[in-house]
C-alpha cells in the first residue's frame, strides 16, 4: 500500500532513469536512506533537477511504495557552499553513505554527524579532524565501532602508556610496542574523546578507521577514495614543482 511520506534530507547520489526522469538516493533525519524517481526531472520544464543537487539541505516529499518512492516534491531549506577544494570529501562522504546504509532505517545520530561534516568542510575547517570524526560517528551508528577505552579481552582500562591492536567490531587487545598495526593506549583514549590535537591521534586514526570501514565494505574499494589519492599526489608534484622566492642579498 502507497504511503506519502516528507522529511528533511540531502542527495546523496542522482543518475539518469529512462527518458526524462532521475532516480536519486537520499538521506533524510526521519527515515534514513530511500530511492526515490524525479520523473520528469531531465525535461525542459522539470524544476526538480536543479534543487536536487549534493550538499543542499533539502524538504523533500516522495510516494513510497516497495523499495522505490516517487518524489512528489522538493524545497530548498540550506545550501552548504563547499570549497572546490574538498567537493571530493564532500562526495567522498555521500559515497560511504550510499555504500554502509540500508534503505528504510532511520538513522538520526548518522544523518546529524553527516550534517556536522558538512558545515565543518563549509567553514574550512582542517579536513582530517572532520572525515575522522564522521568515519567514527557513522562506524557507531551503523553498530560497527568497538569501545576505544577498554581492553576487548579483559574490560580493564586502557593505559596510555602501552600499545595495543585494534580488531575490527572486536576492540583494542594488548600488543608490544612497534609490532605491526600496534597503536599506543594514548591514541585510543584521544580517538575516543574525538581529540584530534596530536598528529600520532590523526595517523593512527586514519589507519584503524579504514581497516574498520573496508571491513564493512568487502573488496570493492570506494571511487571517491582513490579520486581523493590522485588530488593528493598532484598537490604533492605542485607543491614540490613550485620555484622557491629568494630575496636579493
Amino acid at each position: 500500500m502507497a504511503e506519502n511520506l516528507s522529511a528533511e534530507g540531502y542527495v546523496l547520489h542522482a543518475r539518469s532513469y529512462r527518458e526524462t526522469s532521475l532516480l536519486v538516493e537520499i538521506v533524510t533525519l526521519e527515515h534514513g536512506r530511500e530511492g526515490v524517481v524525479a520523473r520528469g526531472a531531465r525535461s525542459r520544464r522539470g524544476e526538480a533537477a536543479a534543487r536536487l543537487q549534493p550538499f543542499r539541505r533539502l524538504h523533500l516529499g516522495w510516494r513510497a511504495q516497495g523499495d522505490l518512492g516517487t518524489l512528489t516534491g522538493v524545497e530548498e531549506l540550506d545550501c552548504h557552499r563547499l570549497p572546490p577544494a574538498v567537493v571530493g570529501v564532500g562526495l567522498y562522504l555521500n559515497e560511504l553513505l550510499m555504500r554502509l546504509l540500508p534503505r528504510h532505517q532511520e538513522v538520526p545520530d548518522i544523518y546529524e554527524a553527516y550534517t556536522a561534516a558538512l558545515r565543518s568542510l563549509t567553514a574550512k575547517l582542517p579536513v582530517e579532524p572532520v572525515l575522522r570524526s564522521f568515519e567514527l560517528r557513522l562506524l557507531a551508528g551503523l553498530g560497527y565501532a568497538p569501545a576505544l577505552d577498554r581492553e576487548a579481552d579483559t574490560g580493564a582500562d586502557l593505559d596510555p602508556a602501552r600499545y595495543y591492536r585494534l580488531l575490527p567490531e572486536h576492540g583494542p587487545v594488548a600488543a608490544t610496542s612497534g609490532a605491526t598495526g600496534s597503536v599506543s593506549g594514548a591514541a585510543l583514549l584521544a580517538m575516543a574523546r574525538e581529540d584530534w590535537s596530536e598528529p600520532e591521534t590523526l595517523a593512527a586514526a586514519k589507519r584503524v578507521l579504514r581497516s574498520a570501514l573496508e571491513a564493512q565494505l568487502g573488496p570493492r574499494g570506494l571511487r571517491t577514495r582513490s579520486l581523493l589519492g590522485g588530488l593528493a599526489r598532484y598537490r604533492r608534484m605542485a607543491e614540490n614543482e613550485r620555484p622557491t622566492d629568494r630575496s636579493d642579498d
